[in-house]
Parts: structure tokens; C-alpha cells; sequence
């Protein structure tokens, strides 16, 4: 969903965009993605993390989107092995795949890179099992998507669940669902220096990343989180007295975005019944923009 604030980030990134810019982009551009954005990038992640996340010794890479990023770097390693997605989660994951066979849903992810989005889009929530599915894998693929969108104490917590798993994983940092930024797109990969993936596909990502979109990085760095903070809050409650008002359990954790109801016979309402699939409705919301 849209944010007011983002609104006002792109028109400043634009208002401040110069000749001179357009024609340094893969120079000086470049540069200042590197010393600029990226330094802030990371420290709006340890923030968003409770201070939990460092992530000074990590390289940084771009791609035109998250998805771009995360399809080249699942077709890269899915030639040669397995990719693990975690069952139900986010099927982007394999989409353009040449290779779809070797990419499967299963929560044994040994020895296979395992794919996760931070918190799921299965039901919002990063579980004990996902822990599980991660800690398992040889290397991790983290999609951190809707974090952003998650009260701090939990983003606090769920950044200390997947602390002992940083140092294998690749971390993809959505700015369109976590921030707003859909207007355009950029992906942003942040990648442990020791990471085996760094020596295989550095010099291909080093590449991508003199296409990073200038305006969406721009718009980034003058983004109010702080009003994010209290839309989300305000869209946190919409969903709760959604739920109250159509007498479903109010789930208070995770995502707003997304909640997920196991289901028994005859507990469906009937405006529910389409959207039950294997023993689960799963609701997914856009609250009133504010």
C-alpha cells in the first residue's frame, strides 16, 4: 500500500535530480549508491531491527527489482542443485524459472538453498518451523518484504530469531511492499563478505548494480519513517476491528498485510467459503489509505 510520505519522497528525489546526474549515473552515481545510500540503507535496518542487525561487513548489490535480483540469483544456483521455497510462501520464487523441477516446496531444506520471505506471505508471521527451515538449509535467500510493516517489538524479535542465520544469508530488501516505493522499483541484495555466493556470481552482480534506479534511491533517502510508523499503526487497527466486527480471531501479531485461519468443518462463514483452501482461509488487507 501507498503512504502520503512516499508520495512526498519521490517528488523530492525528482525535484533535486540535475543534468549532471543523468550523465554520472554509472560513475559518480555509482559512487554515491555505494557511500550514500547503502550506508543508510543499513542503518535504517538496524534500527528497524531493535538494533539487533549489524550489517557493516556486508557488500551491497542492485538490481532494477527485489524480484529481478532473487529470479537471477535462483536460476544461477538452480542449475547445478536444489532450491528449497518453504510450502506456501511466496511463489515468485520460481517464477521464469528454466529449470521449475528443480525448485521445490518442502521444509527440509539440507543441503539446498532455502527461500523465505521476511515475514512470510503465508500468514505474516516468521514461525518456529520457518526458523527451523532456514537453520537446516546450506544457504538462505531472505525476502525481507513486510518487516517494515510489523510493530517494533516484534520486528525486534523476529530479527533476533534470524540473527543466528545472517552470516548464509543473502538478504533482498523489498522497497515496494515494506515502504511504499511502488512507483519504481529497485532491489537491493546485502551479502556476507565470506559468502560462497559473493565468489561465484560477484562480478555478474557487480554489473547489475550500475543499473540501480537513482529515483526509487533517491526517494528512499527522504522517506519519513516515522509517519510509515504511525500509518501502519493506524492500518494495524483497521485489521484488528475488521476482524472483531466479522467474528474472526483477532491475530495481533505479524503483518497487517496478511492473516491465516485454520479451519474446521463448519466454521467457515459462507463469505469465506471461496477463499478456504486446505484446512485454511487466508485474508489478505488493504485498509483505508490515510
Amino acid at each position: 500500500m501507498g503512504y502520503a510520505a512516499g508520495v512526498d519522497a519521490y517528488h523530492k528525489a525528482v525535484a533535486g535530480l540535475t543534468a549532471h546526474d543523468l550523465t554520472t549515473h554509472y560513475t559518480a552515481g555509482l559512487g554515491w549508491f555505494h557511500d550514500t545510500f547503502v550506508p543508510r540503507l543499513k542503518e535504517t535496518l538496524r534500527e528497524l531491527s531493535g538494533g539487533v542487525w549489524d550489517l557493516s561487513d556486508y557488500d551491497a548489490f542492485a538490481a532494477g527489482s527485489d524480484v529481478d535480483f532473487m529470479t537471477h540469483l535462483v536460476e544461477a544456483v538452480v542449475v547445478s542443485e536444489e532450491v528449497c521455497l518453504y510450502p506456501g510462501d511466496w511463489f515468485g520464487f520460481r517464477v521464469g524459472s528454466a529449470h521449475p523441477e528443480r525448485i521445490v516446496w518442502d521444509q527440509d531444506s539440507r543441503g539446498r538453498l532455502a527461500c523465505l520471505c521476511v515475514p512470510s506471505v503465508r500468514n505474516g508471521h516468521l514461525t518456529a518451523e520457518m526458523i527451523a527451515f532456514l537453520e537446516s538449509a546450506e544457504t538462505c535467500l531472505l525476502n525481507v518484504n513486510l518487516f517494515p510493516t510489523l510493530a517494533a517489538a516484534e520486528r525486534h524479535g523476529v530479527a533476533e530469531a534470524l540473527r543466528p542465520v545472517l552470516g548464509k544469508s543473502v538478504l533482498s530488501i523489498s522497497f515496494s511492499r515494506g515502504f511504499g516505493l511502488t512507483a519504481s522499483q529497485l532491489g537491493v541484495a546485502l551479502v556476507p563478505r565470506d559468502h560462497p555466493y559473493l565468489r561465484r556470481f560477484g562480478p555478474s552482480w557487480q554489473w547489475f548494480t550500475y543499473f540501480f534506479n537513482g529515483i526509487a534511491a533517491r526517494a528512499f533517502l527522504s522517506l519519513d519513517l516515522g509517519h510509515l510508523g504511525r500509518v501502519d499503526a493506524q492500518r494495524r487497527q483497521w485489521v484488528a476491528d475488521w476482524l472483531t466486527s466479522h467474528g474472526l480471531p483477532v491475530i495481533s501479531s505479524g503483518s497487517y498485510y496478511v492473516k491465516t485461519f485454520r479451519t474446521t468443518a463448519g466454521s467457515v462463514p459462507p463469505t469465506l467459503q471461496a477463499l478456504a483452501r486446505d484446512g485454511r482461509v487466508r485474508l489478505c488487507f488493504k485498509p483505508p489509505l490515510v
